[in-house]
C-alpha cells in the first residue's frame, strides 16, 4: 500500500510517499505501526504516545474518506489502498 505524507510529516520522512507491504486483513493501525517502525520520528506527530490514539488534529483519509467517519484506526486496508495523512496546517 501507499502512504502519502503532507506538510511537516513529509519533512520528517524525507519523502512524501512511503510504500508498505501489509498482511491480509490489516487495519489502519497496522499500517501506522509499520510506518512508525520504518520512520520512528513520525509517530509523535500522528498518535498520542500514551494511548496510541490518533491525535485529534491529524486527519487520515482512505479512499477519499476520513477514517474517523469509517472505523477509525480499525478500518481495514487493502494492499492496493492509499492512505493520506494530513497534520494541522495553519497560515496567514
Amino acid at each position: 500500500m501507499k502512504i502519502k505524507l503532507f506538510a511537516n510529516l513529509r519533512a520528517h520522512a524525507k519523502d512524501g510517499l512511503v510504500h508498505l507491504t501489509l498482511p491480509s486483513g490489516a487495519a489502519v493501525s497496522d499500517a501506522l505501526a509499520h510506518l512508525f517502525d520504518r520512520i520512528p520520528a513520525l509517530a509523535e506527530h500522528v498518535v498520542d504516545p500514551g494511548t496510541g490514539e490518533l491525535l485529534p488534529y491529524v486527519n487520515i483519509m482512505l479512499r477519499g474518506r476520513l477514517i474517523r467517519d469509517l472505523e477509525g484506526l480499525q478500518t481495514k486496508v487493502d494492499d492496493s489502498d492509499e492512505l493520506a495523512i494530513f497534520p494541522p496546517i495553519a497560515g496567514g
